[in-house]
């Protein structure tokens, strides 16, 4: 069953995990007048806005009553794998925080008895490893590494609790925005004279920008399409192409070069895995599902946001 773009303008969404990611799709389904159900440890840091309903994540029961009206639900929720060395105990708060959610929301789907309730689940490109030049499209295996390891529970606990014909699992790539994540980090070195190529340069990263993720969302919350979706820009970029456009669009040379070998003995595979770790993902599905991406090319976006 499709959904179309009747059927979700006439029923609401319901957003957990609502940081940036979030937030753009608040906004644009707002935009279309469909109204949204938001979800969040702290529900008191957001506006209230009509068509906008809050809701506190400890309050179950509430939960459980947006989710009988409810069209479809986005879980974006799990702890930042950015914001800090990979200890132990770090790497055990993202793994559990990604499961946990899952199954969180497939008991209070379960208590809400809504059989046309559809789920899109965020996954990441973390999924695929350290993969050299190799083109990575929606079926290829899985990689090795934390990343992935973490990637492949997130995405079984979510096959496991949901009807597959009714879960769309996206492979977010790191998503390039001026509110935070990693261009923010870029912008603060290279203005500093602190950017540079990392290792050889030569690893692609992914990449999206932060309204085409949310209109990717949009576009599968209108016309549902139940299974895998890479959810990147079309053209991934080597670090050392990344770099010199960086250099371009913030007018400062890069001076610098971290060679492999320091970033290779950072704590917890940080270095290895987020900044050596090559990903060639491509969105085959999404194109293939007629999403036309607003920022194809790593130049316009970086532009567009310096």
């Amino acid at each position: 069953m499709r959904i179309g773009r009747r059927i979700a303008v006439m029923k609401p969404v319901m957003l957990r995990g609502v940081g940036l990611i979030g937030t753009l799709v608040a906004e644009k389904l707002m935009a279309q007048g469909v109204p949204v159900f938001i979800v969040s440890r702290d529900p008191a840091r957001f506006v209230p806005k009509p068509g906008v309903t809050l809701i506190d994540r400890a309050d179950k029961a509430a939960q459980i009553a947006a989710l009988k009206e409810a069209v479809a639900v986005v879980n974006l929720e799990g702890r930042n794998i950015a914001s800090g060395i990979w200890t132990a105990k770090v790497k055990k708060e993202i793994q559990q925080s990604r499961v946990q959610s899952v199954a969180l929301l497939a008991e209070l789907a379960k208590s809400a008895k809504n059989s046309e309730l559809r789920i899109i689940q965020a996954s990441a490109t973390g999924y695929y490893g350290d993969r050299g030049n190799e083109v990575l499209t929606e079926t290829a295996d899985p990689g090795k590494g934390f990343l992935a390891d973490t990637c492949v529970e997130w995405e079984n606990a979510a096959m496991r609790a949901f009807d597959r014909e009714h879960l769309t699992l996206m492979r977010i790539a790191p998503v390039l925005s001026n509110a935070s994540g990693v261009f923010t980090v870029w912008r603060k070195a290279f203005r500093a004279f602190l950017g540079g190529q990392l290792g050889s340069g030569a690893q692609f990263f992914s990449w999206i920008h932060e309204h085409d993720m949310a209109r990717l969302i949009l576009h599968y919350l209108e016309r549902f399409s139940p299974g895998i979706v890479n959810a990147t820009a079309p053209e991934p970029v080597t670090n050392s192409q990344l770099t010199d456009v960086l250099s371009s669009v913030f007018r400062r040379h890069a001076v610098l070069h971290v060679p492999q070998f320091l970033l290779k003995h950072l704590p917890g595979d940080f270095g290895s895995e987020m900044l050596l770790a090559s990903v060639r993902a491509v969105p085959k599905r999404a194109l293939a599902d007629g999403f036309t991406f607003t920022f194809e090319r790593f130049e316009t976006a970086a532009a567009d946001l310096a």
